[in-house]
């Protein structure tokens, strides 16, 4: 209730636009806090929002006429995310969104059909791309050159994904098809053929199987002419210093890997239409935002440098991020953990379990080179088999498999792998998610990756983020 000297606050409009946009950055951002406020006209910006610890980034504009409409996105204190660890790219999110939301403003106040709110989600995600900047090259564009540029119009990106979506829908000989197409002018030279970019290859219905983003790639100039293909085994083509693809990239390459290189060496924008219909957006050689269906998230890209924040660094953190991002995107499951040291486990992960004790095997009697080993435990032996000397991304992925845990210490070390985690919660919820967290009492973290491809994070016995929600990981 107001007094006489108080002036009385307008009601807040009806904005179905702006909350549109701040559900559809909270769906992206799903370990993020999305608040949206308006002010009227002309009056001072809003004040932190009190739900908000820490601010990534904030925008305003007027989307209803005479209010401010500012979106702002952070993290709370007990977040598993910090400002420094939400790469770049995503930053400029708030900004796109409310810019996106602009183009709508003939529909202020009205209620949006799924259609419309379909297509509102779709240009945030092109006005975040057109974001993305990149030194121009000589093009033919007087004056830019040693510039920084958009990579892409808005117009190019949004009748890309036009396209990509209505290749999704698109089967050949009983099989979905992939496309890999990645923007950029790498290619610096006037072409000498004019094949505009997706509307001249519309009616080649062969285009998408030639550049399946797995064995080739279409490389399309910032004016929207297809200019060539980079092919797999032929990286060096377009670019004379390439390395081939490693180990771990022709793992991911059903998800992206080839475009996701070509992006990291010729920069630009990459989509890859995957084989489950999901539409993969790459910049600098990451994925960024990735549509299944109708819904869009943004891939975790800071989730190592957040974990490596909050636990104090380490070289494990690179690793179990990675096995994990490789496990969501193929099949099963997964859990991982670093621990400070090895005497924390105690009692919750078996002796039988413990690769680093694999050399103190209890029923080894001493004599095991004169017996071949015939003493040991079953497990003690598999451990002996093992190669995790120098532990890679793929190999921790590998072992990951196995049914039960995976855990290092934070140099990196393994300590136990295909360990059984017992909980007296497994009868209430998931056995996996049971012990991910009964484990993350006695760890720095846990991330536990789902069936579906969900990746979760836990400390302290409680999920503190979920990543690649709604099984966006894999179909």
């Amino acid at each position: 209730m107001t007094t006489p000297h108080e002036p009385r606050q307008p009601d807040v409009p009806h904005d179905p636009i702006g909350e549109s946009l701040r559900a559809f950055v909270d769906e992206l951002l799903s370990n993020a806090i999305v608040e949206l406020v308006h002010t009227p006209l002309g009056d001072d910006a809003p004040v932190q929002p009190a739900s908000v610890d820490a601010i990534v980034a904030t925008a305003s504009a007027e989307l209803v006429a005479g209010w401010t409409t500012t979106l702002t996105v952070g993290f709370g204190a007990k977040s598993a995310s910090r400002v420094e660890s939400v790469p770049d790219a995503l930053r400029a999110l708030p900004q796109a969104a409310l810019r996106a939301g602009a183009q709508f403003s003939s529909m202020a106040g009205l209620a949006l059909s799924p259609a419309i709110e379909r297509a509102l989600r779709d240009m945030v995600v092109v006005e975040l791309l057109t974001q993305h900047q990149v030194d121009a090259v000589d093009s033919g564009s007087p004056g830019e050159k040693g510039q920084m540029v958009a990579c892409a119009s808005s117009t190019l990106l949004a009748d890309t994904l036009e396209y990509l979506i209505e290749l999704s829908g698109t089967r050949v000989e009983a099989h979905n098809l992939t496309h890999g197409v990645v923007i950029t002018d790498a290619i610096a030279h006037e072409p000498r053929l004019q094949v505009p970019y997706p509307s001249g290859l519309r009616e080649a219905k062969r285009s998408p199987l030639l550049f399946d983003g797995q064995r080739s790639v279409l490389i399309v100039d910032r004016a929207g002419r297809a200019r060539t293909e980079l092919q797999a085994h032929r990286l060096d083509r377009l670019h004379p210093s390439s390395a081939p693809l490693q180990s771990v990239e022709r793992e991911f390459v059903d998800s992206g890997s080839l475009v996701a290189l070509a992006t990291r060496q010729l920069g630009g924008i990459g989509f890859f239409l995957r084989e489950d219909r999901s539409i993969w957006t790459f910049v600098d050689g990451q994925p960024l935002v990735i549509r299944r269906g109708e819904h869009w998230t943004a891939f975790p890209l800071w989730l190592a440098r957040a974990i490596g924040t909050r636990i104090g660094g380490g070289a494990a953190v690179e690793l179990i991020v990675g096995a994990a991002l490789l496990v969501s995107v193929k099949t099963g499951g997964a859990i991982f953990a670093i621990v400070d040291e090895a005497a924390s486990l105690g009692d919750v992960v078996a002796a039988k379990d413990r690769f680093d004790l694999r050399d103190d095997d209890p029923q080894d009697d001493g004599n095991e080179q004169l017996a071949g080993g015939a003493d040991m435990r079953p497990e003690t032996k598999l451990h002996h088999l093992i190669d995790a000397g120098d532990l890679d991304t793929q190999t921790l992925a590998r072992l990951a498999e196995l049914d039960g845990a995976t855990v290092l210490d934070r140099d990196g070390k393994l300590l136990a792998y295909g360990a059984i985690i017992s909980s007296s919660d497994s009868e209430h919820e998931g056995a996996r998610t049971a012990a991910a967290k009964s484990l993350s009492h006695r760890a720095l973290v846990v991330l536990k990756v789902s069936e579906d491809g969900d990746i979760t994070v836990f400390r302290d016995g409680a999920a503190i983020a979920t990543l690649l929600p709604s099984g966006t990981g894999r179909r």
